[in-house]
């Protein structure tokens, strides 16, 4: 037996295991360890390095070595064919050697192989990728041995055996070799040598023709015999059609449905909820979103039924769920839907989103707001309102988020879904350092009407962003809301009113008189028919948003104040006096 070449820094090595003490370590550590290295080998295969399922696996693996490391300073182990062994126990075992770590070993020579403290620090995933690196590889390609010298890992020793040199070699038979030499030997064996001879001649006398008594010859075989009709033809496409159209995911996911609702078999229910757990990336990451969603739909359904599960197999389902409704894994999602590497059916979107927990409010809320493709948008929105409406704690912790892309939209669910007890907190947005948080905002405390929110509006009236304060000014004259007739009276008074562009100028005026400030008509009617000091009267665009304003209070004295500017000679004050006597805008 050989052992590996070592080097002056490399952590030493022997095959002597009288050095570990195992009175303090249970052997179920050593079988859990070999247990974790196999899920963790899996999700090598299965996902890249920056894969949360994958970096969980690692991590369990690290932990796992850490803990034994506590005890012991390296971990001898004897390879055989289908086990590992630890101080004469067996701690890893596999009958099948398809999947075989044991026979991974075993095959290539490794006889004896050590774990050393530090491999989890320095080394796990190179040792990770050796291992992966080796299950792939060809018959007449590179094996184990070769690949762990070229890793030269530090922290994994091991000594292995020279199959040629110990006369282990598997003969491999070549082209033309005798195929029945064994069957000869029997016969031989059976009946003697004079047996053998007569078998061989009457075998070198088969091709002598077709009349040679006791043969066998292709003419005694009538094709026809043996063709299918056109019918059965016919039915044997059908049936390889069907074959091929069958929904073979879909009936293993519906054999997993059923077996998983079985407490019964505790076991076997881990088992599944693993394969779940497994498949649910790989479902999304190809697009596959009915498969993924009807996962999905088959935990909400178990968690929702009393006795299907016990505590250890539902908080295993609440973790899948957690895990799908994550930042990171909506965001791969979103962006492969707007990037077109997923052609989202809407049904199979809508079916896997409505499934989602809390904690996808955040990301969801985002790609509401910013997702291009129309379709895509309205089923984020219709998602995001039925989750918001199931979690609407979580839509109220929305407000507090750092970025304003998710707080404008959920102080706009907010509003929408009348969630009155979060009148104060959209209050306060009002003064949110993001402009599209404060008009997200505004517009919400028009549809809770509540005092707390409808007053903080009053100030948004000098906001310095001309949208919001347009906005302010509209739902304040929406809402009627009287106490705000002063300060709407002190800001058509105002230079700064004059300065503004129209469109503000007639959201202010218009607003203005619908909260039927008593005094309104006698300051409405100086800035309409009035004059100043030096005879002067107000620009022509101020007298006609006045005229506007009058026509939206709807009195007599209103009207009274209207028909004296009916034959004004300036025409927009002449058309704004019309209008607002006809009732119109």
């Amino acid at each position: 037996m050989t052992q590996t070449p070592q080097d002056a820094e490399s952590p030493d090595t022997g095959n002597e295991l009288a050095w570990v003490d195992t009175s303090g370590l249970p052997k179920e550590e050593v079988e859990g360890l070999f247990v974790i290295l196999g899920k963790a080998l899996r999700a090598h295969q299965l996902y890249d390095e920056n894969n949360p399922v994958y970096q969980r696996f690692v991590s369990q693996l690290e932990e796992a070595l850490g803990a034994l490391w506590a005890r012991i300073d390296r971990l001898p182990i004897t390879v055989e064919e289908d086990r590992f062994l630890w101080v004469g126990e067996v701690v890893y075992k596999s009958d099948s050697r398809a999947d075989s770590l044991a026979f991974l070993f075993f095959k290539d020579g490794i006889r004896e192989f050590t774990l050393h403290e530090g491999l989890e620090v320095h080394e796990l995933v190179k040792f990770l990728q050796v291992l992966n690196r080796a299950r792939d590889l060809r018959p007449e390609g590179d094996d184990l041995l070769t690949i762990l010298w070229e890793a030269d890992l530090k922290y994994f020793t091991y000594t292995y055996i020279d199959l040629l040199a110990q006369g282990m070699d598997l003969e491999i038979p070549t082209p033309g070799e005798g195929g029945f030499s064994g069957f000869e030997q029997i016969v031989q064996d059976e009946f003697g040598a004079d047996s053998m001879e007569e078998a061989t001649e009457m075998a070198s006398q088969a091709g002598g023709g077709p009349d040679s008594p006791g043969l066998v010859s292709a003419a005694d075989f009538n094709p026809t015999l043996y063709s299918l009709d056109p019918v059965e033809m016919e039915r044997l496409q059908d049936e390889i059609r069907i074959e091929m159209e069958r929904d073979l995911r879909g009936e293993v996911l519906a054999a997993l449905f059923d077996r998983i609702e079985e407490p019964r078999f505790p076991e076997r229910q881990t088992e599944i909820l693993e394969i779940f757990e497994l498949l649910l990336p790989t479902f999304l990451s190809r697009g596959l979103l009915s498969a993924a969603g009807s996962i999905l739909e088959e935990l909400a359904r178990l968690l929702a039924a009393e006795d299907a599960m016990n505590s250890e197999h539902r908080t295993a389902a609440e973790r899948i769920l957690d895990e799908v409704s994550g930042a990171e894994t909506l965001r791969e999602l979103i962006q492969a839907l707007e990037d077109g590497a997923i052609s989202p059916d809407p049904k199979e979107l809508a079916s896997l989103l409505r499934h989602l927990r809390a904690d996808s409010l955040g990301p969801l809320l985002r790609a509401a707001e910013e997702a291009e493709d129309p379709r895509v948008k309205t089923i984020i929105q219709d998602s995001v309102r039925g989750i918001a409406r199931k979690y609407s704690e979580a839509l109220v912790d929305c407000l507090e988020a750092e970025d304003a892309v998710v707080v404008a939209g959920a102080v706009s669910l907010v509003g929408s879904l009348q969630l009155r007890d979060s009148a104060g907190q959209v209050a306060g947005l009002l003064s949110h350092k993001a402009p599209e948080v404060r008009l997200a905002a505004i517009t919400a405390a028009t549809e809770l009407r509540m005092p707390i929110a409808t007053g903080a509006l009053l100030d948004a009236l000098t906001d310095p962003e001309r949208e919001i304060r347009i906005a302010a000014a509209r739902a304040l004259g929406r809402l009627r809301y009287g106490p705000s007739a002063q300060r709407f009276r002190e800001v058509i008074r105002s230079k700064g009113i004059r300065q503004a562009d129209l469109s503000e100028q007639i959201a202010f005026f218009e607003s203005y008189g619908l909260v039927q400030d008593p005094d309104g008509v006698k300051v409405l009617d100086r800035l309409l028919n009035g004059r100043g000091f030096l005879g002067r009267k107000e620009s022509g665009e101020i007298r006609a948003c006045a005229a506007l304003a009058l026509g939206k209070m709807d009195s007599p004295e209103a009207a009274a104040a209207l028909e004296k500017a009916s034959e004004e000679q300036d025409p927009v004050v002449r058309s704004a006096v019309g209008r607002a006597l006809r009732g119109e805008g």
